[in-house]
């Protein structure tokens, strides 16, 4: 063995260390970056064969991997634009130049165009649906173009008509209060009556022309036996002592298994009643 193959193999196996130390700093300092992969080192042993009486050292070589095939976790963002993939799969960006690139990071903000740009400023790519489904390319990027949400903002759409469907207690007490249909101010025993069931109160979500969420209270007083009246009240007319009932009902019924109705009248005989609301 030469002075020569000694240090060589010395530098080899260095060499390696240091490869491998650089790998473990990227995995740390890349810890909290969306859409990196892990990085690991494969170490080879080189042997050299000898010949005569005379030893040839070897020497380490090294290969480093990155763990693409394994998914990371999916995270919660407040970005309406952070977008993510589950299972396989990439998205498509490109540069400034128009040359393609894939990436597992999902982290995208519009530009001052409305295009969907990365923390590199690569544009996110996508088919465009607008004149119906386009014809994908398996093999390919032709057809891709840089996915733009300026001007193309999404309509609300009101609610205009609810389903909902419930059990009420078949043995609970008739409730002798006053009519809730009415919209009574602090109806006297009401709290008790929840309680015991006389009157049954839930709740059903509905969105403005705005797409705000909008709180109905639905209550149904028990008249007699299998006989309920139902109030829907609008919740966020109500005042700060008794939000849920004393505001002024909004929305009326006007068909319960297929009967049609005003909003105070009387619930045909059912343990199970469901009831389809309109503006």
């Amino acid at each position: 063995m030469s002075l020569y193959g000694m240090m060589r193999t010395g530098v080899s196996g260095m060499a390696a260390q240091s490869t491998r130390l650089g790998t473990v700093a990227d995995n740390i300092a890349n810890s909290g970056t969306n859409g990196y992969k892990k990085a690991s080192v494969e170490f080879s042993s080189m042997i050299i064969p000898n010949s005569g009486t005379s030893y040839i050292s070897g020497g380490v070589a090294t290969q480093v991997r990155y763990s693409i095939s394994q998914a990371g976790p999916i995270q919660y963002t407040t970005s309406g634009t952070d977008l993510a993939v589950d299972g396989n799969g990439f998205f498509v960006v490109q540069n400034s130049n128009g040359q393609p690139f894939l990436t597992r990071a999902g982290s995208f903000v519009p530009d001052g165009e409305g295009r969907l740009v990365n923390a590199a400023g690569f544009q996110l790519m996508g088919y465009n649906y607008e004149n119906g489904i386009p014809s994908t390319v398996a093999n390919g990027f032709a057809g891709l173009e840089p996915v733009q949400i300026s001007g193309q903002e999404l309509q609300a759409t009101p609610s205009t008509f609810g389903t909902f469907a419930a059990n009420l207690p078949y043995a609970a007490p008739n409730w002798t209060g006053v009519d809730l249909s009415t919209n009574p101010t602090n109806p006297v025993g009401l709290d008790e009556a929840l309680e015991d069931g006389s009157v049954v109160k839930t709740s059903l979500v509905a969105y403005n022309n705005v797409g705000e969420e909008v709180l109905l209270d639905i209550y149904f007083a028990k008249q007699a036996t299998g006989e309920w009246q139902m109030s829907v009240y609008y919740q966020p007319d109500g005042t700060a002592d008794h939000p849920s009932h004393t505001a002024a009902p909004h929305w009326q019924r006007t068909r319960s298994n297929s009967t049609s109705r005003p909003a105070s009248s009387i619930l045909p005989a059912s343990a199970r009643s469901r009831s389809i609301f309109r503006r």
